[in-house]
């Protein structure tokens, strides 16, 4: 197949080109920075706001997924309309170009859990009403919604997928508030203390990053199934974030002989009252279209996310 990967240089959409390099695809990477082909894989230099799709001459595209965007709750509240941009009019940019396509591509995109806000029960699921409480997710939730209409409107297919806490990257890089897991990993084999806000009893369902390459790559290999569908992408078990970063702390010790310390601080003055929610997440409806279950749980996912970061900082040693 014709694959288009949007925002393909961040964390998901480099697991994703591994994943999908070979079998026969054909993948077209898009970023704004240059980046070397390979076998198989063309890269593409383009600003999704201000460059022109058309002056590209792609070929037929079968599947693309959508991760380019804007992704920090902090960078939204300070500069509101350069999120909306990021996460908005350039995903309708992307579809006004791919309407035009003579058979429509199956468009995945990528969204958040946390655009139900501050959830009133548990697990979360499809069910529960929108209700954000961040000018982020108003941005992806508003995205959705244009993107739901075209599905609607026949103009594309595809589906949403509103992502967990997702860990599990190979490189550093992300933005502040984003990949705690990695970041408290990366800081714990360094010897540095942790901190957290509060006493560390809100709890996450946090996804290893192979479960979520796995869900992206069967959302579109299931289209018949999960055309014009939002799927909420979790294990289903809660961690607390205490709970997190003791693990963090053991599992760093035993690779490395050093323990470091963990110090409940007081929340700072204005952060977002999305960072108190409390979130598990139900994934049965797209385990019913696809057959997906995640492989690993919290204790397998942390061994592997460790080893990944640990060959990478000795590599760059």
């Amino acid at each position: 197949m014709n694959i288009l990967i949007t925002g393909a240089t961040g964390q998901i959409g480099m697991e994703l080109v591994n994943r999908l390099q070979g079998a026969g695809n054909f993948i077209m990477c898009q970023s704004r920075s240059a980046s070397v082909d390979t076998l198989g894989v063309r890269w593409l230099k383009h600003d999704l706001f201000s460059d022109s799709w058309d002056s590209l001459s792609l070929p037929h595209i079968d599947t693309i997924y959508h991760l380019a965007g804007q992704t920090s709750t902090n960078v939204a509240r300070n500069d509101p309309v350069a999120d909306l941009t990021s996460n908005v009019s350039c995903l309708l940019n992307l579809l006004e170009h791919f309407r035009k396509q003579r058979a429509p591509p199956f468009l995945v995109l990528v969204g958040t859990v946390t655009q139900v806000g501050l959830a009133d029960r548990l697990p979360i699921n499809e069910a529960l009403p929108d209700r954000p409480v961040t000018f982020y997710d108003i941005s992806k939730l508003t995205a959705e919604m244009y993107f739901r209409q075209y599905v609607r409107e026949g103009w594309i297919r595809g589906c949403v997928l509103r992502l967990s806490n997702v860990y599990g990257h190979r490189k550093s890089g992300q933005q502040e508030d984003r990949g705690v897991i990695d970041k408290i990993i990366r800081w714990a084999i360094s010897g540095k203390n942790l901190t957290i806000y509060g006493d560390g009893s809100y709890i996450r369902d946090y996804v290893f990053i192979d479960d979520v390459i796995s869900a992206l790559v069967l959302a579109s290999e299931c289209a018949e199934r999960t055309n014009g569908g939002t799927f909420c992408i979790g294990t289903g078990r809660g961690t607390s974030l205490k709970e997190a970063f003791l693990k963090v702390i053991c599992l760093a010790a035993s690779a490395t002989s050093k323990t470091v310390g963990c110090e409940l601080v007081p929340p700072p003055h204005g952060l977002s009252p999305i960072e108190f929610r409390n979130a598990v997440i139900d994934s049965s409806a797209f385990r019913e279209a696809t057959g997906w279950t995640p492989r690993y749980d919290f204790d397998a996912g942390l061994i592997m996310a460790q080893e990944r970061i640990l060959a990478e900082v000795n590599c760059a040693a």
